[in-house]
């Protein structure tokens, strides 16, 4: 009976370990609020950029110039700040 008792005093600290090492926490560098705050200004940026497509298409007495401007500098706003949250992220990560 003793012999059934040290064999099991000897897994409990092997058994610690790995529980510990299956509980610890996943550490995603993808998932952190300026990733996907920068992934929601992209799909924002592709969402106008095809509102500027479909409007200039309809053709409902818009006018070009102001509309393809106006939609080219918000793409570009948001494509600039998508970007930059993304590279903020990772290099937050990196560290």
């Amino acid at each position: 009976m003793n012999a059934r008792r040290e064999k099991s005093k000897q897994q409990k600290p092997l058994l610690n370990k790995q529980l510990e090492a299956a509980t610890e926490p996943v550490k995603n560098e993808d998932h952190s609020i300026a990733f996907e705050a920068g992934k929601f200004c992209l799909d924002i940026a592709k969402l106008v950029f095809g509102g500027v497509i479909l409007a200039g298409i309809m053709q409902q007495g818009i006018e070009f110039n102001s509309l393809f401007l106006t939609g080219l500098c918000v793409v570009l706003l948001f494509v600039v700040f998508g970007f930059y949250l993304i590279k903020k992220s990772k290099d937050k990560n990196r560290r």
